[in-house]
């Protein structure tokens, strides 16, 4: 089923969440079949949908994220199909025990709003996980709860096992470990245009440490994406080929 899975980072650079979304549409359209696409962290929203929900009564902010939410994924399930897959987070207020099956305002005075990724086609969502190391300095311990770290885990999808880093978990060579044996990594971020380095630096390496290939897209400050190749090489896109990471075993004696 991975045969011939093209592997492509995308960035967005239109500068309001409408357009965003039409972008990211557009370049899903034009995407071509078998594809595994990658979007970078809250990559139509940013924080706040552009301060869209800053007077928002807190009693409907669930709602109101909720209500945006089920537009755009239907948007964006429109334009993709049963052979085009998309990875991206966004904001959501979705009830964290019950998944994806009910929006919640059940506690409407305290409205939990995650960070989620999502992996998703035009029928099915595939993946989820809610971002659980938040970016301190950018106050996001005020704007989400947490998820929960022991659910950063390899997933099978197609035959593969992928698994997802958003952002800041990034830097925490312990989730490096626990995603060992991923064919694919896919860390969507809105990383910070001072740290590009950081970014490219600690994907490379995540890259080479795991012998893999390592999906990467920022928007919104830094614009960068493309793909890690296992043995540490950037390329804008790629077919994924299983017999590079297995020759690149083979070489260093670990396969």
């Amino acid at each position: 089923m991975s045969e011939n899975l093209n592997l492509i980072g995308l960035t967005l650079k239109a500068k309001n969440a409408t357009d965003r979304l039409e972008e990211l549409a557009n370049l899903v359209e034009t995407a071509p079949e078998n594809s595994l696409l990658l979007a970078s962290e809250l990559c139509i929203s940013g924080y706040d949908f552009d301060g869209f929900f800053a007077g928002a009564n807190k009693a409907m902010l669930g709602g109101m994220i909720g209500s945006f939410d089920a537009m755009l994924l239907e948007r964006l399930q429109e334009a993709l199909s049963p052979d085009k897959f998309l990875g991206f987070t966004h904001l959501s207020s979705l009830n964290k025990s019950a998944g994806l099956a009910q929006i919640s305002n059940l506690n409407p005075h305290q409205p939990k709003i995650y960070n989620e990724f999502l992996l998703l086609n035009s029928n099915n969502v595939f993946h989820s996980q809610f971002k659980a190391e938040l970016f301190r300095p950018n106050l996001e311990h005020e704007i989400f709860a947490a998820g929960d770290v022991s659910d950063i885990n390899a997933f099978d999808f197609r035959g593969l096992k992928l698994g997802v880093l958003i952002c800041f978990e990034l830097r925490d060579s312990r989730l490096w470990a626990k995603l060992k044996g991923c064919d694919i990594i896919m860390v969507p971020a809105m990383w910070g245009k001072a740290r590009e380095e950081a970014y490219l630096s600690l994907c490379k390496a995540l890259a080479i440490a795991n012998n893999c290939y390592v999906m990467i897209s920022s928007s919104l400050a830094l614009e960068v994406a493309g793909v890690f190749l296992p043995n540490g090489t950037l390329v804008k896109e790629t077919i994924f080929d299983a017999n590079l990471i297995k020759e690149i075993k083979t070489n260093l004696g670990i396969l």
